[in-house]
């Protein structure tokens, strides 16, 4: 009876064992998905940023050529191509 005991101790034992180590695992892999998500947040806005910064440099190199434009009218100079 001593035996069978010993056995099932131990045999709970490692069942602890495992789950704990699952434990910690699954703690982990929650920690990389977590991550991940931040980093595909912080990718989102920063792409939101660079095409709001594309659409005013867009803006601005038109301005600047509606400038030029009128520069070279009031100087009486042949528009560059």
């Amino acid at each position: 009876m001593e035996t069978l005991q010993l056995a099932l101790l131990s045999l709970s034992g490692i069942t602890l064992l495992v789950l704990v180590l699952v434990h910690s695992r699954i703690g982990e892999v929650w920690d990389v998905v977590r991550n991940d998500r931040d980093v595909q947040r912080i990718a989102r806005i920063h792409e939101h940023e660079n095409n709001e910064l594309r659409s005013e440099l867009r803006a601005e190199r038109e301005l600047v050529g509606q400038l030029r434009r009128q520069v070279q009218m009031l100087l009486g100079v042949a528009p560059e191509s």
